[in-house]
């Protein structure tokens, strides 16, 4: 297997697990031909989260290497880094099962993944004195696998630093391949600079405007309103008849899909439903609907004494919520204190339904007769990165 000796793949294999959770990052991903028995490398670096699927390819200068920056920049980027680009496409046609290894140390079938949504990307780290140009060039386009994104490592660095969640970052490569269309023939004398900050201020792609650069000023790459973090290494531990180690994870890919927006609503419920269940009072359940995912979220708080109720409350409040938003998922959390060797702790227990909604004459009855939710209300946010 191979090791990651290139800097720079250790710079975006934490760049990645950081954003996209370790769940969902692989760079163990040396796989064995079964017909030949040649071990071959899948890509450098690898994100797969549901629809959002990317490919790395990572190339870091030799400091001792005397090749010139542009010779360098050709061979290595656009030779040899678009030909296993190209490579890994083919091997996603051609084997049925490729198992890669992610940072939490489970093994996934990569073949799995819906590989039409693919985001095929290169990142290298050249020499200090690397000519502009060649920085500014936005993509490889191929005529069998279409554009590869090309980005120099500190601009890939910044982007993540300013988007942070999953969905923001696929949602910009997306804007990126539309601008660059659009605009071909200026954006590779623009910085990528430019084009993130044309994303913050707007996704019309209709007209560049130099102004938009000041977004990377105005806009402070702060995540303290929605960052959720602290809590994906206890989901594990925390799941409701859990039976595999893996069994969690659709639960935090709901929660990497959402954008920020959704996510600062998300912690909002969070945080309510934790102060909640401290008080005496029985209270309704918190419940959020994102309608792009088609997901459900209901945060339900006990109080201590109904706590041993937990499951029932879990199941019901999950099904009515999904039932209710006519979702075909829902994410689901009960929130309780708990006393152990006379301490107070909070236990929280997570559930996951994914099924195609019908009708249930049943809960339709029961949602009539004595609905247990708040009003659900529609909130339309302009721009997720202004105030």
């Amino acid at each position: 297997m191979k090791k990651m000796n290139n800097k720079s793949e250790k710079i975006i294999s934490q760049i990645n697990s950081n954003v996209f959770f370790k769940e969902f990052t692989f760079s163990k991903n040396d796989f064995t031909d079964l017909d030949t028995k040649q071990e071959l490398e899948f890509s450098d670096n690898v994100v797969w989260i549901d629809d959002i699927f990317f490919i790395f390819e990572i190339k870091d200068r030799n400091s001792e290497d005397l090749e010139n920056d542009s010779k360098w920049f050709n061979n290595k980027v656009l030779k040899k880094a678009v030909s296993q680009i190209k490579s890994t496409h083919k091997y996603l046609e051609k084997y049925p099962n490729i198992p890669i290894t992610n940072e939490k140390g489970h093994t996934k079938n990569i073949t799995e993944a819906k590989f039409e949504n693919i985001k095929n990307i290169i990142i290298y780290t050249p020499n200090d004195n690397f000519s502009e140009d060649k920085r500014h060039l936005k993509f490889y386009e191929s005529k069998i696998i279409g554009f590869i994104h090309l980005f120099h490592s500190e601009d890939y660095y910044w982007i993540c630093k300013y988007l942070i969640t999953p969905a923001e970052v696929e949602e910009y490569l997306t804007f990126r391949e539309k601008l660059f269309q659009k605009h071909s023939n200026y954006l590779n004398n623009l910085p990528e600079q430019y084009v993130l900050g044309h994303f913050l201020e707007t996704l019309d792609t209709s007209e560049l405007k130099a102004e938009y650069i000041n977004n990377l000023i105005n806009i402070k790459p702060d995540s303290s309103e929605f960052n959720m973090s602290y809590i994906i290494d206890n989901f594990n531990k925390n799941i409701q008849g859990i039976n595999e180690k893996t069994e969690y994870y659709p639960i935090i890919a709901e929660i990497a899909k959402l954008k920020r927006s959704e996510l600062a609503e998300f912690k909002k419920r969070f945080i309510r439903t934790i102060e909640k269940c401290k008080e005496n009072d029985i209270d309704l359940p918190y419940r959020i609907y994102v309608p792009r995912t088609d997901c459900g979220f209901v945060f339900i708080p006990l109080i201590k004494k109904a706590s041993k109720h937990w499951k029932t409350a879990l199941s019901n409040f999950t099904y009515a919520q999904k039932y209710d938003q006519k979702a075909s998922k829902c994410v689901g959390l009960v929130i309780f204190e708990n006393t152990i060797n006379d301490k107070v702790v909070l236990d929280m227990y997570w559930s996951f339904l994914k099924q195609d909604w019908e009708y249930d004459e049943e809960m339709e009855k029961r949602l009539y007769d004595s609905f247990p939710f708040r009003k659900v209300n529609t909130k339309l946010i302009e721009n997720r990165y202004k105030d």
